[in-house]
């Protein structure tokens, strides 16, 4: 039995889709499933076909009043601008030059490269069974709040949302919920990030449904968080680096921390600068 097991998805669309269409696994196989269980109190969705709705068409009552801050952000990346400029050959006449007699009186694009301040999140979204469902939402408003911060300063967010559940075995799925080169969706990400049935919904039929998973202990209790087994935030992300999870020049924040601190705090406890 494999003592890590990582999944990871390029997209929330390919996550609903791969875990929706592939058999439960033969730990789970013949046993009650907690994704499908009808308990709107626990997930706030009647049925798992409800939560599905909800990732593919958007959380619109999740969405609510985002928080604004001023920060500077030093990692960067490359991307490629097109800059107008005036040569002896292009695309237009320059008027100007042309009637002036000038001999560069063409209107030419030349690509530049300009640096894209990038900025790239993993969010350790789950949490205990105890954990109240407005207290999810908190802390994914709260995230949110961070990427609009960053974004109104002109920085590229990159999302992935990570839930680990851990016992002998530890289980973890990251899933790319925004490339850092589209713009954001807000009401795209609303559900991953707000809604508690992204996790006690796809998380839960991602740990049934993945073939890896064997430890026994998952059985009725789905597992503890990874705050379990390594009491910090600091080892938390020893460990994820550790492992290749937690990526060079990635930052890393958990439900927890979000539930905890608002985005300037957040900003400040991820070690963004």
């Amino acid at each position: 039995m494999k003592k890590l097991v990582v999944e990871e998805f390029d997209s929330l669309t390919q996550y609903i889709d791969v875990i929706g269409s592939r058999k439960t696994n033969s730990l789970f196989t013949g046993r009650s499933l907690s994704s499908e269980k009808n308990d709107i109190n626990f997930t706030m969705t009647e049925t798992y076909s409800d939560s599905v709705n909800l990732a593919k068409n958007g959380y619109k009552e999740g969405l609510g009043s985002l928080m604004s801050a001023s920060v500077q952000l030093q990692h960067r990346e490359n991307i490629k601008k097109n800059m107008p400029s005036v040569d002896f050959v292009g695309y237009a006449p320059h008027v100007a030059n042309a009637i002036a007699g000038i001999p560069k009186s063409m209107i030419s694009v030349t690509k530049t490269e300009q640096k894209a301040k990038v900025i790239t999140i993993l969010y350790s979204h789950g949490d205990s069974a105890f954990v109240d469902a407005e207290s999810f939402i908190k802390a994914g408003k709260n995230v949110l709040n961070v990427m609009y911060t960053l974004e109104t300063q002109g920085y590229r967010i990159g999302l992935y949302i990570m839930d680990a559940m851990c016992k002998s075995q530890k289980a973890i799925s990251i899933v790319q919920v925004k490339n850092w080169r589209q713009p954001s969706n807000p009401l795209k990400m609303a559900y991953p990030l707000l809604h508690p049935a992204y996790f006690r919904r796809q998380g839960f039929k991602w740990l049934e449904t993945n073939p890896e998973i064997k430890d026994e202990a998952f059985l009725g209790t789905y597992g503890q968080p990874l705050r379990c087994y390594c009491d910090t935030v600091s080892n938390q992300k020893k460990f994820l680096r550790e492992n290749g999870i937690l990526k060079q020049g990635w930052f890393y924040t958990t439900f927890n921390e979000a539930y905890a601190n608002n985005a300037d705090q957040l900003i400040k406890l991820m070690g963004i600068k």
